[in-house]
């Protein structure tokens, strides 16, 4: 009886520790799932298995070497390494590891140095988007010495849903015609060059981001360090993180919202940077199309035959007779929640264009951010997009009862 106890109790607190774990993954992917798929589209190394080792060699950016010295592979000095070093107890004392400005610059030198290395070589012969056999052709290189190394890369990509990511091309919805991608190029690649507009692409925008260059001086991790509950956490205090900031620092309360239609008319609905096809397609599995301003809701709903009242219903606003901004108009209901998902806040959003653009219900986003609002959203923040109950109570910035 003792012992049923004791591992009921040891059960209870080992599961807050998984759940703020699984978070913190979350967490990462979304941090640095483009330059994986930058990384695969230069070198050749499936984005899965790029995003697999940074997890699992830092921890999901949480060791002290990637925390601290921005070094997300464990990837140690060798004879070539010109740059900064750090001394650190590995397999020996104070092995030598490589130092990184940015968190950028160490997964495009973890591709540079499998693909410059000849034991490596016969990785780049592999189907690029074979993850087994990828993570089985890492350990026989030589790349770790854990013999599960290979079945501990593929339960992440497995649980995280990695595989994904070699299929950038298939991150948009399926349903967007392929005729549309030649346009949603062209149109970027003149965003990208203009030196005064800066685009806003949403988060699952693959096609269109792909052709924004990342700015390797800028790009960062997320640090962890104040979430209570995760094993192998290094304390940081010099700077509290960016993308997750403690609560005290927001100091507008919001209101309690109660589930109604929203009234959204009077807020300014930014263009996006991309051009949505002219057809329907689908965002979050849901039927949308793009409209022009000054369309007509009567007729929206009379071509797709949808009753006009759900129309905006669906779509969360007022009654009215024609669209004020070229906008997406949702033909059903939106999902409850994105599973697995978090949203980095970008430039200029409010709650509901993230909840349009994802194809959430806003109801249901202000419910797993309750402390969100449009006056306190800050670029690099992010939102739950599903029910954050794994989540740690201070982890995301605007997670209720955190002060």
């Amino acid at each position: 009886m003792k012992k049923s106890i004791a591992t009921l109790l040891l059960l209870f607190l080992i599961q807050p520790c998984l759940m703020a774990q699984n978070t913190a993954t979350l967490i990462y992917i979304d941090q640095y799932k483009d330059i994986a798929v930058k990384e695969m589209k230069r070198t050749g190394i499936p984005a899965s298995i790029t995003l697999a080792q940074g997890i699992i060699e830092s921890n999901s950016g949480q060791s002290n070497l990637a925390l601290n010295f921005k070094n997300h592979f464990g990837i140690k000095c060798k004879s070539d390494w010109k740059g900064e070093t750090t001394y650190q107890d590995d397999d020996t004392k104070q092995e030598c590891f490589r130092v990184y400005g940015t968190a950028a610059r160490s997964f495009i030198d973890h591709s540079d140095f499998l693909k410059t290395r000849p034991n490596y070589a016969p990785l780049f012969e592999l189907d690029p988007v074979d993850d087994s056999a990828w993570a089985y052709g890492l350990k026989k290189a030589g790349y770790a010495t854990a013999p599960d190394y290979p079945r501990k890369l593929l339960k992440v990509i497995a649980d995280f849903e990695l595989s994904q990511y070699n299929f950038p091309e298939l991150a948009k919805e399926d349903s967007i015609a392929a005729t549309n991608k030649a346009t949603i190029v062209k149109d970027t690649i003149k965003i990208v060059k203009s030196d005064t507009l800066k685009p806003i692409i949403s988060a699952d925008s693959l096609v269109a981001k792909e052709i924004a260059p990342i700015n390797k001086d800028t790009v960062d991790m997320v640090q962890l360090s104040n979430v209570k509950g995760l094993t192998a956490i290094e304390k940081v205090s010099s700077s509290i993180p960016k993308a997750i900031q403690s609560i005290e620092l927001l100091k507008t309360e919001t209101k309690k919202e109660t589930v109604q239609v929203a009234d959204t008319l009077t807020k300014e609905i930014k263009k996006p940077a991309i051009n949505y096809p002219s057809v329907r397609f689908r965002i979050n599995d849901v039927p949308v199309i793009w409209a022009k301003t000054g369309s007509s809701y009567l007729a929206i709903a009379n071509t797709y035959n949808v009753p006009l009242y759900r129309l905006f219903e669906y779509n969360e606003i007022q009654e009215t007779d024609l669209l004020p901004n070229d906008q997406l108009v949702f033909l059903a209901a939106k999902k409850k929640e994105i599973p697995k998902k978090v949203y980095t806040i970008k430039a200029n959003e409010s709650l509901y264009s993230i909840s349009q653009a994802e194809g959430i219900q806003l109801n249901f986003l202000k419910l797993y951010n309750p402390k969100a609002s449009d006056d306190n959203l800050k670029v690099g923040d992010f939102l739950f997009l599903f029910a954050p109950y794994d989540a740690p109570k201070k982890l995301n910035p605007f997670n209720k009862k955190n002060n």
